[in-house]
């Protein structure tokens, strides 16, 4: 009999703790994928250089390559304010996975984009424009993974839960220059300018898509679903109040 009234209670346990654990987990591994993504353009900015810009002149190259970098930074404030008001208007679980789905499909135009050889100047247009839809995904990121996670968080552990942003943004730094050290040990000088210069973008690209179906399948905020519900009564309140009058 004991063990019959303690079932549901360790059943609750275990599916608070397993939704804790989708929380972190989904939250940390799109916010690494899009530190990681921001972290191998700068690893391999030389390689890029020489396969998307003329080969005229390498300095220039390098430095356009470099500005372009650049743009995803000037790019960041709109993200922050556009994800931000996607956020507190339509969730804070959707403006997490459309930044994530943003910010893989940027690394898959990187890593698909042909080189200055066969399309000339589009092949730095489209570099520019993968990097504004970086630029935007990774504003937004910050703002609606620090917000989902505050809210989500048991409130003698928000400090600890908030750090995570932090530290699986660290990891994802650390993994891509990790990997373009590898790459470059592993392949060949003329390997890396062919070809291998893109494998972080393409794997960038389906970690993405892994972080997106993960937070896909988080819940939406409880402080954002209880607001929602706080607006909606309150308007079916004044709803019903002014029909009562109309009918006096």
């Amino acid at each position: 009999m004991p063990e019959t009234t303690s079932t549901p209670a360790v059943l609750g346990q275990q599916r608070e703790r397993r939704q804790v654990v989708r929380t972190i987990v989904g939250t940390a591994a799109g916010n690494a994928v899009e530190w990681f993504d921001w972290a191998v353009y700068a690893t391999f900015a030389s390689f890029i250089a020489g396969q998307l810009f003329s080969p005229e002149n390498p300095s220039s190259a390098f430095l356009m390559t470099l500005a372009i970098f650049a743009v995803g930074f000037v790019a960041r404030p709109v993200g922050g304010f556009v994800f931000g008001w996607i956020g507190d208007k339509v969730g804070r679980k959707t403006s997490m996975t459309l930044s994530v789905a943003l910010a893989s499909l940027g690394s898959l135009a990187i890593a698909l984009t042909p080189s200055y050889e066969l399309i000339g100047s589009g092949a730095s247009l489209m570099l520019v424009i993968a990097r504004l839809v970086q630029g935007l995904a990774h504003g937004g990121e910050l703002p609606s993974a620090q917000t989902y996670l505050c809210e989500m968080a048991p409130a003698e552990r928000r400090g600890l839960w908030s750090s995570l942003i932090y530290v699986s943004g660290t990891v994802g730094i650390l993994f891509g220059t990790l990997l373009g050290a590898v790459l470059s040990t592993v392949l060949s000088s003329e390997q890396m300018s062919a070809f291998g210069w893109r494998i972080p973008f393409a794997l960038g690209a389906v970690f993405g898509l892994v972080a997106l179906v993960m937070r896909s399948r988080l819940a939406e905020s409880t402080v954002f679903s209880g607001e929602k519900g706080s607006r909606g009564a309150g308007f079916q309140a004044e709803s019903d109040r002014r029909d009562g009058q109309a009918l006096a």
